[in-house]
């Protein structure tokens, strides 16, 4: 009896215990399950919900914005110390930006723990561990750390992976180093560029990578701003990541180095910048809306100070404003849609009414690449000058037609056609001219028949002094190159194609290469293919005319070359073709 009685209390306690176990397992989910929803509010989409996401992704996932539109970021600043951490968490803004250095760095007290301080500050009552902690329980917001030494890369690094493989990183994840040195620094204070991209690829890769120049405003020397050398060497740098990148650009030089930033926004797509400004610098409002005219939304943050942001915000957001646009541009945004094809884009031939200076310029009532054929008139004295002819013969100035064209409303752009040699030159001159006193705010390319190498014909532009004249007279257009009709019998040979790309190889400006559809048809498939390998920025224009045949004749090319890209494919024909195209691909 009493073994039963003690077997009894055995089994009781066994009971006891199991169910002890069970309820221990069950709280200790729940708690899991609660504590992940704190880490984890509303993030459920997982190709946006990680730590390499597209920071406008996740935003728009989260109903933080309306758009991919990157001027609806909103930015705090340096959210280092505890109060100011505590301010940021609680403010509207979207993204966080926080300053990353090494406790007591430099001195004997340097503990190797990262902090949240900005130089020249060593200490700080916040920890890295401290504040992600602190944000990922609390927030949805975006995360933008800026490091200030290469000793805080490393630990940092390590932590954020440490956290993301427990599951508690679900958002951007943006990693800021200065890596070279830029304008008007005498010094150099960069952290090292070769170690900082090792240890991001090393330790925590499924980041986007934000990689900057040093930078010094001098008010007194305002023109100083970032040069082609520092932006190429930069590109070099990245190009080869795998990562996002945000090229984070000081807003009040930005205008000045427009060139190089539209190259290098040109170079991938997945790059875009970050405009940020000093407590001091005097950013103009007019060099941010050039920015925003110049890219697709999606394209530049704008990290900026009230009031400056506000102002900027409300301007930008009008669409009945006045834009500016860079003349050696992409056609998009102006005449194409970021991701739409090449052929919304149509080539439109003006109408010369009257003649010499009485001549009149008129356009079709519709939006496109306005198509100008240019000669040489040899007046009785002084220089050449260069003259737009119409397909009846008449003429007038270069000059003249372009500025009747400023002057017309809506979105066009200009292709300057070089029908003979020695216009070319006295063009690109009027081109500088009209673009230096603000007449050209429009995209420009300038195009003409070439020869070289294995298309050398007498009676054409040489290849080289194309591009030459381009760079040392209006470097600022898109090249659109052709080659000479005697050579395209057999349609384009491999070493036609090999000999253009060679020529165009390396070229600062974006360029367009001339097809004729008709010997496009005779040629071996991937014509189009091979020339658009050539450059990230490089496009297609397949052109066609009467003279060369019906529609019919080269509809299947055409469709061809539409199959092989949509957006970087143009069609340069007549209206009628044009509009029979549209049809048969349903956009009509």
């Amino acid at each position: 009896m009493a073994y039963k009685k003690g077997c009894s209390k055995c089994l009781k306690w066994a009971l006891v215990s199991s169910a002890s176990v069970a309820l221990v397992f069950i709280i200790r989910m729940i708690l899991c399950f609660s504590l992940q929803q704190d880490i984890l509010p509303g993030c459920e989409q997982d190709a946006v919900c990680r730590s390499d996401a597209d920071m406008l992704d996740y935003l728009l996932s989260q109903g933080q914005i309306s758009q991919h539109d990157g001027l609806l970021v909103t930015w705090y600043h340096a959210a280092n110390s505890q109060k100011e951490m505590r301010a940021a968490l609680s403010s509207d803004a979207v993204a966080l930006e926080a300053d990353v250095t090494v406790e007591g760095l430099g001195t004997v007290n340097e503990t190797g723990v990262p902090i949240m301080a900005h130089p020249p500050a060593i200490y700080s009552d916040n920890t890295l561990q401290q504040w992600l902690e602190a944000v990922l329980a609390s927030s949805q917001k975006g995360i933008k750390l800026d490091f200030k030494s290469i000793k805080a890369v490393g630990p940092s690094l390590d932590l954020l992976r440490r956290l993301t493989e427990e599951g508690r990183v679900r958002r951007p994840v943006w990693i800021n180093a200065d890596i070279l040195r830029g304008p008007n620094m005498p010094i150099p204070i960069e952290v090292n560029a070769t170690q900082f991209l090792a240890l991001v690829q090393e330790k925590y890769s499924k980041v986007t990578l934000s990689p900057g120049w040093t930078t010094l405003y001098l008010p007194l020397f305002p023109k100083g701003t970032y040069t082609r050398a520092m932006v190429e060497k930069m590109q070099g740098l990245v190009e080869g990541l795998p990562q996002k990148v945000t090229f984070p650009v000081r807003a009040v030089m930005v205008r000045a180095a427009w060139p190089h930033f539209s190259w290098l926004l040109g170079q991938s797509e997945r790059y875009s910048l970050t405009l940020w400004q000093a407590t001091s610098d005097p950013v103009s409002v007019d060099d941010l809306l050039y920015v925003r005219d110049n890219t697709a939304t999606h394209q530049v943050y704008y990290d900026l100070f009230e009031p400056l942001l506000s102002q900027f915000k409300q301007l930008a957001m009008n669409t009945s404003r006045k834009q500016s646009y860079y003349t050696g541009g992409s056609l998009i945004p102006l005449l194409q849609l970021p991701g739409d094809e090449g052929l919304s884009v149509e080539w439109l031939v003006p109408d010369i009414q009257g003649n010499r200076s009485t001549a009149t310029v008129r356009l079709p009532d519709r939006e496109g690449m306005i198509l100008l054929k240019v000669g040489l008139q040899e007046p009785a004295a002084g220089d050449p000058v260069p003259i737009v002819r119409a397909p009846d013969g008449r003429a007038l100035t270069l000059e003249f037609c372009l500025l009747q064209l400023a002057t017309r409303p809506g979105r066009w752009g200009i292709h300057v056609h070089i029908a003979e040699p020695t216009a070319l030159r006295p063009s690109l001159a009027t081109l500088a001219t009209l673009s230096t006193l603000g007449h050209l705010p429009r995209p420009v390319w300038v195009g003409t028949t070439v020869s070289h190498g294995s298309f050398v014909v007498p009676g054409y532009v040489t290849g080289r002094e194309l591009l030459t004249a381009v760079a040392e007279v209006f470097p600022h257009v898109t090249v659109a190159p052709g080659w000479p009709e005697e050579v395209l019998s057999s349609g384009y040979r491999e070493q036609l194609l090999t000999d253009m790309l060679e020529l165009c190889q390396g070229l600062w400006q974006p360029v367009s290469f001339q097809l004729q559809a008709g010997p496009l048809g005779q040629s071996a498939a991937g014509v189009v293919a091979r020339l658009l390998a050539g450059s990230p920025r490089a496009t297609v224009t397949v052109e066609h005319s009467p003279g060369w045949g019906s529609y019919a004749s080269v509809r299947a090319v055409l469709l061809a070359a539409r199959a092989v890209e949509r957006t970087r494919v143009y069609y340069r024909l007549p209206q009628s073709y044009y509009q029979d195209l549209l049809a048969d691909v349903g956009r009509k």
